[in-house]
């Protein structure tokens, strides 16, 4: 199961972002958004943002809880 997959990978890695996540699985990037989401919910994953010096919008990791 896909959820699986990613839950096994960000337990192993450590928190990654989607566009990471993406690299790695081939699963685009709206797809991994949705099971992140349904994750989340679950209380399996969090989301938490990095905020940089750098313009533009902040980096958001998943992480297993």
């Amino acid at each position: 199961m896909l959820e699986d997959k990613l839950l096994e990978i960000l337990r192993e890695k450590g928190p990654m972002t989607r566009k990471e996540l993406m690299e790695i699985t081939g699963i685009p990037l709206t797809t991994l958004y949705v099971k992140l989401v349904k994750l989340s919910l679950k209380g399996k994953v969090r989301r938490k943002t990095v905020k940089s010096n750098h313009r533009g919008r902040p980096k958001t990791y998943w992480e297993a809880v």
